[in-house]
């Protein structure tokens, strides 16, 4: 069954830990801090695999947004990301993979 996960688990899962270990500003060697919090998808880009989707769920204004998705524990993972400014993630959809995991 379809599903939106919290973005702060999803950020947590996607950066990991180690980042929270030192502060904004600090960088030991490839690290991306978050500003303010923000996952934005220059971030998920550079650090995360992914397919890039023509389409997005139906609920989500194509006029507004882009998805990307990732295969994950057996989960189809859509990532809904704003258009404006530094394009920041709003969202991640989560499907079961079978048959009809991208009714869109």
């Amino acid at each position: 069954m379809p599903h939106i996960r919290s973005l702060t688990a999803a950020a947590l899962f996607l950066v990991g830990t180690g980042a929270f270990a030192s502060g904004p500003g600090e960088n030991h060697g490839g690290e991306a801090y978050l500003d303010g919090g923000v996952f934005t998808y220059d971030v998920f880009e550079q650090s995360v695999d992914h397919v890039d989707l023509e389409n997005c769920p139906t609920e989500f204004d194509p006029d507004v947004v882009f998805c990307r998705m990732t295969l994950a524990s057996e989960m189809a993972n859509i990532f809904v990301f704003a258009f404006d400014g530094d394009q920041p993630l709003l969202a991640v959809k989560s499907y079961e993979l079978g048959e009809d995991f991208l009714p869109f």
